[in-house]
Protein backbone atom coordinates (compact mmCIF):
# COMPACT_ATOMS: atom_id res chain seq x y z
CA UNK A 1 0.00 0.00 0.00
CA UNK A 2 1.29 3.44 -0.88
CA UNK A 3 1.68 5.95 1.91
CA UNK A 4 0.26 9.33 0.92
CA UNK A 5 2.27 11.75 2.98
CA UNK A 6 3.31 15.28 2.01
CA UNK A 7 7.03 14.65 2.38
CA UNK A 8 9.85 16.34 0.46
CA UNK A 9 13.39 15.15 1.10
CA UNK A 10 16.65 16.88 0.23
CA UNK A 11 19.85 15.54 1.79
CA UNK A 12 18.23 14.47 5.05
CA UNK A 13 15.95 17.50 5.34
CA UNK A 14 12.33 16.49 5.13
CA UNK A 15 9.27 18.67 5.07
CA UNK A 16 5.89 17.51 6.28
CA UNK A 17 2.73 19.61 6.33
CA UNK A 18 4.80 22.76 6.01
CA UNK A 19 7.08 21.93 8.96
CA UNK A 20 10.70 21.24 8.06
CA UNK A 21 12.36 18.62 10.23
CA UNK A 22 15.72 16.92 10.11
CA UNK A 23 15.19 13.23 10.74
CA UNK A 24 18.05 11.47 12.44
CA UNK A 25 18.60 8.12 14.11
CA UNK A 26 18.02 8.09 17.85
CA UNK A 27 20.97 7.10 20.02
CA UNK A 28 21.98 6.34 23.62
CA UNK A 29 21.83 10.02 24.57
CA UNK A 30 18.10 9.99 23.75
CA UNK A 31 17.01 7.75 26.66
CA UNK A 32 15.29 10.52 28.63
CA UNK A 33 13.72 11.93 25.49
CA UNK A 34 12.36 8.50 24.45
CA UNK A 35 10.94 8.03 27.95
CA UNK A 36 9.05 11.33 27.49
CA UNK A 37 7.79 10.14 24.11
CA UNK A 38 6.68 6.87 25.70
CA UNK A 39 4.51 8.97 28.03
CA UNK A 40 3.01 10.70 24.96
CA UNK A 41 2.30 7.29 23.38
CA UNK A 42 0.86 5.70 26.52
CA UNK A 43 -1.19 8.72 27.62
CA UNK A 44 -2.50 9.75 24.21
CA UNK A 45 -6.07 10.63 25.19
CA UNK A 46 -6.61 14.37 25.55
CA UNK A 47 -9.46 13.69 27.97
CA UNK A 48 -7.68 10.85 29.74
CA UNK A 49 -5.26 10.66 32.63
CA UNK A 50 -2.01 12.52 32.24
CA UNK A 51 1.19 10.64 32.83
CA UNK A 52 4.73 11.45 33.72
CA UNK A 53 7.97 9.62 33.09
CA UNK A 54 8.21 8.23 36.62
CA UNK A 55 4.68 6.78 36.66
CA UNK A 56 4.95 5.30 33.16
CA UNK A 57 8.38 3.76 33.79
CA UNK A 58 7.03 2.26 37.04
CA UNK A 59 4.74 0.08 34.89
CA UNK A 60 6.80 -2.88 33.57
CA UNK A 61 4.34 -3.46 30.70
CA UNK A 62 5.30 0.00 29.40
CA UNK A 63 8.84 0.50 30.69
CA UNK A 64 10.26 -2.29 28.56
CA UNK A 65 9.68 -0.16 25.44
CA UNK A 66 12.58 2.10 26.49
CA UNK A 67 14.43 0.52 29.42
CA UNK A 68 17.92 -0.79 28.87
CA UNK A 69 18.37 1.03 25.60
CA UNK A 70 20.03 0.78 23.33
CA UNK A 71 19.67 -2.96 22.89
CA UNK A 72 20.83 -4.93 19.86
CA UNK A 73 18.33 -4.38 17.08
CA UNK A 74 16.95 -1.09 18.44
CA UNK A 75 16.28 1.52 15.80
CA UNK A 76 14.80 4.96 16.26
CA UNK A 77 14.11 8.23 14.50
CA UNK A 78 13.54 11.68 15.87
CA UNK A 79 13.03 14.94 13.99
CA UNK A 80 15.03 18.01 14.89
CA UNK A 81 12.41 20.72 15.01
CA UNK A 82 14.01 22.95 17.60
CA UNK A 83 11.52 21.77 20.21
CA UNK A 84 12.69 19.40 22.93
CA UNK A 85 9.40 17.46 22.87
CA UNK A 86 9.35 16.74 19.16
CA UNK A 87 7.93 13.32 18.22
CA UNK A 88 9.94 10.12 18.05
CA UNK A 89 9.46 6.65 16.59
CA UNK A 90 11.44 3.56 17.47
CA UNK A 91 11.64 -0.20 17.01
CA UNK A 92 12.64 -2.81 19.55
CA UNK A 93 13.16 -6.50 19.11
CA UNK A 94 11.26 -7.93 22.06
CA UNK A 95 12.60 -10.97 23.88
CA UNK A 96 10.15 -13.85 24.29
CA UNK A 97 10.17 -13.41 28.09
CA UNK A 98 9.29 -9.67 27.91
CA UNK A 99 6.40 -9.39 25.48
CA UNK A 100 4.90 -6.03 24.62
CA UNK A 101 1.27 -5.44 23.74
CA UNK A 102 2.15 -5.70 20.05
CA UNK A 103 4.34 -8.80 20.38
CA UNK A 104 4.17 -11.20 17.45
CA UNK A 105 7.47 -13.08 17.78
CA UNK A 106 11.08 -12.42 18.82
CA UNK A 107 12.12 -11.68 15.21
CA UNK A 108 9.49 -9.00 14.56
CA UNK A 109 10.39 -5.54 15.84
CA UNK A 110 7.66 -3.71 17.71
CA UNK A 111 7.02 -0.12 16.68
CA UNK A 112 6.35 2.76 19.08
CA UNK A 113 5.55 6.35 18.14
CA UNK A 114 5.21 9.16 20.64
CA UNK A 115 3.77 12.51 19.57
CA UNK A 116 2.94 15.19 22.12
CA UNK A 117 -0.51 16.77 21.62
CA UNK A 118 0.92 20.09 20.36
CA UNK A 119 2.65 18.27 17.47
CA UNK A 120 -0.24 16.02 16.42
CA UNK A 121 -2.01 16.48 13.11
CA UNK A 122 1.01 18.01 11.32
CA UNK A 123 2.15 14.91 9.45
CA UNK A 124 5.32 14.48 11.50
CA UNK A 125 4.17 11.10 12.86
CA UNK A 126 3.60 9.99 9.26
CA UNK A 127 7.08 11.18 8.31
CA UNK A 128 8.63 9.23 11.17
CA UNK A 129 6.64 6.11 10.32
CA UNK A 130 7.78 6.25 6.69
CA UNK A 131 11.41 6.73 7.78
CA UNK A 132 11.25 3.85 10.25
CA UNK A 133 9.54 1.45 7.82
CA UNK A 134 12.21 2.30 5.23
CA UNK A 135 15.00 1.64 7.73
CA UNK A 136 13.40 -1.65 8.76
CA UNK A 137 13.30 -2.71 5.11
CA UNK A 138 16.97 -1.76 4.70
CA UNK A 139 17.78 -3.97 7.69
CA UNK A 140 15.84 -6.77 5.99
CA UNK A 141 13.16 -7.22 8.63
CA UNK A 142 10.24 -9.23 7.29
CA UNK A 143 7.53 -7.45 9.29
CA UNK A 144 6.80 -4.83 11.95
CA UNK A 145 4.21 -5.01 14.71
CA UNK A 146 2.56 -2.48 16.98
CA UNK A 147 -0.23 -2.10 19.47
CA UNK A 148 -2.93 0.56 19.26
CA UNK A 149 -6.21 1.10 21.04
CA UNK A 150 -9.18 0.85 18.66
CA UNK A 151 -10.25 4.47 19.19
CA UNK A 152 -6.77 5.98 18.86
CA UNK A 153 -6.73 8.24 15.76
CA UNK A 154 -3.24 6.92 14.94
CA UNK A 155 -4.87 3.60 14.02
CA UNK A 156 -6.02 5.15 10.73
CA UNK A 157 -2.43 6.14 9.91
CA UNK A 158 -1.25 2.59 10.53
CA UNK A 159 -4.03 1.18 8.36
CA UNK A 160 -3.15 3.60 5.52
CA UNK A 161 0.42 2.35 5.74
CA UNK A 162 -0.72 -1.27 5.39
CA UNK A 163 -0.76 -2.49 8.99
CA UNK A 164 -3.50 -5.05 9.63
CA UNK A 165 -5.08 -6.21 12.87
CA UNK A 166 -3.89 -9.71 13.77
CA UNK A 167 -5.05 -9.95 17.38
CA UNK A 168 -6.17 -8.17 20.53
CA UNK A 169 -4.38 -7.91 23.89
CA UNK A 170 -6.06 -6.22 26.86
CA UNK A 171 -8.41 -4.33 24.53
CA UNK A 172 -5.68 -3.06 22.21
CA UNK A 173 -5.22 -4.20 18.64
CA UNK A 174 -1.99 -5.90 17.66
CA UNK A 175 -1.23 -4.83 14.10
CA UNK A 176 1.27 -6.26 11.64
CA UNK A 177 2.90 -4.86 8.48
CA UNK A 178 4.66 -7.28 6.16
CA UNK A 179 7.68 -5.64 4.56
Amino acid sequence: MTVRTPIVERSGLRQSAGVAVRVRPAGPADDDFLAQMLVAAACWRLDGPLGDVQSVLARPELAHYVSGSPRPGDLGWSPRTGHRLAPAAWLRLPPEHDRGYGFVDAETPELSIGVVPTHRGRGIGSLLLVALVGSAREQRHEALSLSVEPDNPARRLYERCGFQVVGTVDGSHTMLLFL
